[in-house]
């Protein structure tokens, strides 16, 4: 069976990677190569950059009319072609067809809505009130694209990501390099080809490759105005050193370490169902995902045997079988990386509840499945309570105190995602206003809307995604400023330096 290879995409055109190299994209179920993407490099962000530039000319002008009704026929386009993207997205991920039909896809559908139903509302230009003290002064307020901007994503949802940082990005009036994930290009290259008979050439470009040939590339260039990251927290601080030499705008979308918190009165079902959902959603490979689980004495032994029961059932195998609840882990080095931190678990003490090893598919021998892992008797000095895992793995801890819980959830470097579960929502808003998180979800988790702005705190990142207002993040503001009087003996302020004339 022939296998996809896949170049850059750039003004418009497929061009060969300059390296002449190709990397191997592999189905982490089947462990065998699906695909080729273009190994690129300097020379290709380079070349990209000039498209981008010169396309960046003319398409800043675009009428946001006319921009609104280029993204609104993206729908149509991907609409049209959305089993094949399926397909693509998900044998390079692992990613279930369930979840991309239930979530990413729909997902990226609203994007689109949202941008081409909100853009030409938007403030581009704001006229604040004409103040007479010193001297009355027309001023005009303009918000203007940035310019080139490099868009880099993850691996966990490279499609969904793509759109997400892409359309506020164009929607603004900026041209795009697109960096997908070296692991998981296909669908993105798939869908930028697509819509590529929509735009000017070189609004869109993409650019495969590794993180320390393209990434950085992107990163460092003086011909980018921004760089949109989401990833690890080391390659964020990465990419925040490279982009300080030429004061590039950045947003970062970065690690978590999502602490739940149960109150005494939280409905085990709700509790146990809710929690399960919030760190095995995308087998925990996901940013948000609730990975620290502080839990009432009085309910804790049985929230954890009900939580471990529903554990134990989720279903491995392939992504193309709607039974499938529990995908793999994306590539060998991250499975061997969350085994790892497993066996850290149980040399440090703490007790494993269910899981904790590798799991065997008969069918799939070659794939990298982790079991549902819940740790019990986790203590705050250990590597799983501190450090962003990335897999199937919950921490549970059990307290007494609801202000000791809040303490222990805000004790930590990240400040992404926090919840709270209780029979009372109303009464726990005051625990979510003081847990320390960009998003905090009661008697739920992973609910995320477009309307709905998304980023961190404290090292989880800075810079808000998804809605209409992460246009902000692409825009410079610029003041116009035009004086009535023409007089210069009436000018209020001419006096602090002409006395006498």
């Amino acid at each position: 069976m022939s296998i996809p290879t896949q170049n850059h995409i750039i003004n418009g055109e497929f061009v060969s990677p300059s390296s002449g190299q190709y990397l191997d994209l592999i189905d982490p179920v089947m462990g065998q190569v699906i695909g080729k993407a273009a190994a690129g490099n300097s020379a290709d962000v380079d070349r990209a950059v000039a498209a981008a530039s010169e396309a960046f000319k003319s398409w800043k002008n675009t009428a946001t009319s006319e921009r609104a009704n280029i993204i609104a026929r993206m729908a149509l386009v991907l609409g049209a072609n959305m089993e094949e993207l399926l397909g693509l997205e998900a044998k390079c991920t692992g990613l279930s067809v369930t979840r991309l039909q239930g979530f990413d896809i729909p997902a990226v559908m609203q994007f689109v809505q949202i941008f081409s139903e909100n853009l030409e509302s938007y403030p581009f230009v704001e006229y604040p009130p004409v103040r007479a003290v010193p001297e009355a002064h027309d001023v005009k307020i303009v918000k203007q694209p940035l310019g080139v901007c490099g868009l880099i994503t993850a691996w966990n949802g490279p499609l969904f990501l793509a759109f997400l940082k892409m359309l506020p990005a164009i929607a603004a009036g900026n041209t795009v390099i697109i960096k997908p994930a070296e692991t998981a290009s296909l669908a993105v290259v798939r869908a930028m080809e697509l819509i590529q008979d929509l735009l000017p050439p070189g609004v869109v470009n993409v650019v495969t490759g590794l993180g320390p040939d393209v990434g950085a590339a992107l990163s460092s260039h003086p011909g980018i105005a921004k760089i949109s990251f989401t990833g690890s927290g080391r390659t964020g601080a990465m990419i925040q050193k490279e982009a300080a030499d030429t004061m590039k705008r950045v947003t970062l979308e970065l690690g978590g370490k999502g602490p739940g918190v149960v109150l005494p009165d939280a409905p085990i079902e709700l509790t146990a169902r809710g929690a399960t959902y919030g760190f095995l959603l995308g087998s925990g490979q996901i940013c948000i995902s609730g990975t620290r689980l502080f839990v009432h004495e009085s309910i804790h032994d049985e929230l954890v045997a009900r939580m471990a029961e529903l554990a134990g059932k989720m279903k491995a195998g392939s992504q193309f079988d709607p039974a499938t609840t529990l995908g793999p882990m994306a590539y060998r080095a991250h499975y061997e990386r969350v085994l790892g931190y497993i066996e850290s678990g149980k040399a440090e003490g703490a007790q494993v509840a269910c899981g904790g090893g590798p799991l065997s598919v008969e069918e799939f021998p070659d794939s990298m499945f982790v079991q549902p892992t819940i740790f019990t008797d986790v203590t705050p000095d250990m590597k799983i309570y501190n450090e962003e895992i990335f897999g199937p793995v919950l921490s549970v801890i059990k307290y007494s105190d609801v202000e000791d819980a809040i303490d222990m959830a805000n004790d930590s470097c990240y400040g992404l995602s926090a919840g709270v579960w209780t029979g009372d929502p109303i009464a726990a808003q005051s625990v979510s206003h003081r847990l320390e998180a960009g998003t905090v979800w009661v008697n739920d988790w992973h609910a995320i809307s477009g309307d709905m702005s998304f980023g961190g705190i404290k090292q989880s990142g800075y810079g808000r995604e998804i809605n209409i207002a992460s246009m902000e993040g692409y825009l410079e503001t610029k003041n116009y400023v035009t004086s009535f009087e023409t007089d210069p003996n009436a000018k209020a302020m001419y006096g602090l330096v002409h006395r006498s004339v």
